[in-house]
């Protein structure tokens, strides 16, 4: 594969001189010398260095993680800890860097096995944080076995001591944050609409909140899906059939899109799949107006302030009487009147698009 092992071209002439030189063009290995008094045949002789050197290069870019491979639970962890993960291996090799958030850095991955384009997001900790490792394991494994065409797929995970890489389906489109500061139509905020309410169902349906749904963790594809991703704020619900307000105790997201009863925290009563929905609204007016909700306030404690006295984001105005109404039914501020992602799904606003698909 010219792409992992770039080697420059030499010429081999047995008589001239008792050593060669090959100069490489990667990592700190930069040349090899073939010992050509050896009796071994010439063509053997340049095999056994090349292969000699590519041992050390290997071993290099393993120390500086430029490879790697994936399994679920490394070796020299398996004494202190068991994470649990799914068994996942895969040799890869790390691309450009493609983003940075509040919990890592993501870079494009490749496969080195399929040549299958992935999204590896790397997250450090203090060493030996086991406490830190556990919790993001335990996230992760929130999404072992639920597969849907709007929701990024998750393939697994490689732990070292100082950072953990997170592999996860590539969206070639980039999110929907981007595409919608250059302006959406209606008709196409309603196919997006439909599809982030059903990666909000699905996970709901398996008794998952995800908490920090925004338009920068939503991912567009070449093939025209919308897949819903980024789920280092998710959290498990013990109970996966009932919708209850008081499911969830922290205080987790991006204030722009968070929920009432997220910010006040109302005698500890909590939140639940609702604070979802209320995001899902939130998502729908940065469509419409290409700007997140309230972009207007330049901190986040002016906004959870007008969040938390009440206040909700303003409709805008060009939308349609089915999208306002559609809004409205998100950014209810009692959590018990807000209606569930399956109850959406039926709604005009949405369901008018099944034509246009």
């Amino acid at each position: 594969d010219p792409n992992i092992l770039p080697l420059s071209v030499v010429s081999y002439r047995p008589n001239a001189n008792k050593r060669i030189r090959i100069f490489l063009n990667q990592g700190n290995c930069s040349s090899l010398f073939l010992d050509t008094a050896s009796k071994q045949a010439p063509i053997e002789a340049v095999q056994k260095s090349v292969q000699l050197f590519e041992e050390r290069r290997y071993r290099e870019m393993r120390r500086k993680n430029i490879i790697g491979q994936v399994c679920d639970t490394p070796k020299s962890y398996d004494n202190v800890m068991h994470v649990g993960l799914r068994k996942v291996t895969f040799k890869w090799q790390r691309g450009n860097k493609i983003g940075e958030g509040q919990y890592g850095k993501v870079y494009t991955c490749i496969s080195v096995d399929t040549g299958e384009l992935m999204a590896m997001k790397e997250i450090r900790f203090q060493p030996n944080d086991h406490k830190t490792i556990k919790e993001t394991a335990d996230e992760l494994k929130i999404f072992e076995g639920i597969k849907h065409p709007n929701l990024v797929r998750y393939f697994g995970v490689e732990l070292h001591r100082e950072e953990m890489y997170i592999f996860m389906e590539y969206c070639d489109e980039g999110t929907l944050e981007e595409v919608s500061k250059l302006g959406l139509q209606e008709h196409v905020i309603r196919l997006y609409s439909k599809q982030i309410t059903i990666a909000i169902n699905v996970l709901h349906e398996h008794g998952i909140v995800h908490r920090d749904i925004k338009g920068a963790n939503i991912f567009l594809t070449s093939s025209g899906l919308i897949k819903l991703g980024d789920f280092g704020c998710s959290v498990k619900l013990k109970n996966n059939t009932q919708t209850m307000p008081g499911e969830v105790n922290s205080t987790l997201g991006t204030a722009a899109y968070m929920a009432p009863e997220v910010i006040t925290r109302a005698k500890g009563e909590g939140h639940g799949r609702a604070a979802d929905i209320w995001s899902l609204g939130c998502v729908v007016i940065e469509m419409v107006t290409g700007k997140r909700p309230w972009h207007e306030y330049e901190h986040n404690f002016q906004i959870m302030y007008k969040v938390g006295m009440g206040h909700k984001p303003p409709i805008p105005d060009k939308v349609s009487p089915e999208g306002k109404d559609f809004l409205c039914h998100c950014l209810e501020s009692d959590p018990k009147m807000r209606w569930t992602a399956s109850q959406l799904l039926d709604h005009p606003f949405v369901k008018v698009c099944t034509d246009e698909e």
